[in-house]
């Protein structure tokens, strides 16, 4: 099934063939990516740890946090145009599918000028220091201009966002993952170069989004010029149905990222209000772990979601059916051996990677990170299914519900259990909740009847 030449595609069983050639050929390049990624972080963290000291590097963690919640301000139309490049590929519709991109596009390069002019004239008016509550750790000028630094690399990167969100739908990921090789490697270089150059913190965090730039350019001019040339854009392409068609999908999205940002993204700040820097950076470290660990099961098949789209418009159900089954057995089977292999190393893993002794977790911590990696894996695989086939306002909801349970529960435990109570609060509601009634809601999903495409 590995292999560059295509299969033929005019009858559901070649389409199979072609689906899965693809998934294999993105899972393959997205551990590539992730294992090169990995690497990058297992030199640059230590460093950067051992450069800034804790309340510069816990500093650091919490502008990535500012910078999560600013990507709110693409309203969710580059995972809405996902959504509708899929049905129109699963459609054979391609001067749609070009319309849907040039309109995208636009919006985003204008959102991206607004947002440009906002931080011009407001940085410098809001107590940066106050809001990441640095209490005097780092000066109130390397704060503001760090956050500024770490905002223009959005900015730009906003509108490049597109071409990942091209390759995403129509099932050529594995592209998007070669340039992002690229930049990975542009990126360390230049970071490491910062670094013997002295850099201060705006400067290392203007640099550290240097490579993410230079993947999203090469990625996008690629799909328009060689790969995708139907798409490329043209200004009287950009079309207001399309826009509303793109904006359907967008605005539960949006919803959907703003609850899901609640969920993930506030537990810094929780913690630097509730506790200090120092527990701050306690916690980036342990869900560096986390998340390193949980993109290798989402990458094991996360290729599979797009395609699950285009299955659903060609009416090849039992395909869909035959295929999530497999993509949630590998999902968990993952979660739970990467889990058991935290809870077992994790500790010993931090000695050997920051070389110091002084960042470790109680086995209590470790444990409650491997239940909720394997709740969250579940539940999200059926999220993601539920998504991409545009059942998005009652994933909406259960978000929201999420956040507020996730929020409370964190402000709660954090000054008494610090970074386990941090644990606890994100995983509860998925794992009392979600974890069933997600399933239930795919029912309406999987339950179709199919013409073929085993």
């Amino acid at each position: 099934m590995v292999r560059l030449r295509p299969f033929e595609q005019d009858t559901p069983h070649g389409r199979s063939q072609e689906r899965y050639r693809r998934i294999a050929l993105t899972t393959l390049s997205a551990f590539a990516v992730r294992g090169l990624g990995t690497a990058v972080g297992l030199i640059t963290v230590p460093l950067l740890l051992a450069y800034l000291g804790k309340e510069r590097f816990g500093l650091w963690s919490t502008i990535t946090t500012v910078v999560a919640w600013a990507t709110l301000f693409d309203l969710g139309i580059a995972n809405g145009l996902v959504n509708c490049l899929a049905k129109a590929h699963g459609r054979g519709e391609r001067d749609q599918a070009a319309r849907y991109v040039s309109t995208a596009l636009a919006a985003l390069i204008a959102i991206a000028a607004i947002l440009a002019a906002g931080v011009a004239v407001s940085a410098w008016s809001i107590p940066w220091e106050r809001v990441l509550a640095v209490r005097g750790a780092v000066d109130a000028q390397t704060v503001r201009w760090s956050v500024v630094a770490a905002l223009a690399t959005f900015i730009i990167g906003l509108p490049l966002s597109v071409g990942g969100q091209i390759y995403a739908a129509y099932q050529r990921a594995y592209v998007a993952n070669a340039f992002a090789m690229i930049g990975a490697v542009v990126g360390v270089v230049a970071l490491l170069a910062a670094l013997g150059l002295g850099a201060g913190l705006p400067a290392l965090v203007l640099v550290f989004g240097l490579g993410g730039l230079v993947a999203s350019a090469l990625g996008l001019g690629y799909a328009m010029r060689v790969a995708m040339p139907w798409l490329r854009f043209r200004v009287g392409a950009v079309d207001r149905e399309a826009l509303r068609e793109v904006m359907a999908r967008s605005i539960p999205m949006f919803l959907f990222q703003v609850g899901a940002l609640v969920v993930n993204e506030t537990q810094a700040i929780i913690l630097a209000h509730r506790c200090n820097l120092a527990v701050v950076a306690e916690y980036a470290i342990l869900m560096r772990l986390y998340l390193i660990a949980l993109a290798v099961v989402q990458l094991s098949t996360s290729s599979f979601v797009p395609s699950f789209r285009e299955a659903v418009e060609r009416g090849e159900h039992a395909w869909v059916r035959a295929s999530f089954g497999h993509f949630v057995r590998v999902r968990v089977g993952l979660a739970l051996v990467g889990g058991a292999a935290l809870v077992l190393f994790g500790n010993p893993l931090l000695r050997v990677w920051l070389r110091r002794s002084d960042v470790w977790f109680s086995p209590a911590t470790w444990v409650a990170l491997w239940g909720m990696m394997v709740s969250v894996t579940w539940a999200g695989a059926h999220s993601d299914l539920l998504a991409i086939t545009d059942r998005l306002w009652g994933l909406v909801v259960l978000v929201f519900l999420n956040a507020t349970a996730t929020v409370l529960l964190t402000w709660w435990l954090a000054p008494r259990l610090q970074v386990f109570g941090v644990v606890i609060a994100s995983g509860a509601v998925t794992a009392a909740i979600f974890t069933w009634l997600l399933p239930w809601m795919a029912r309406s999903v999987l339950g179709g009847r199919s013409d073929g495409g085993k």
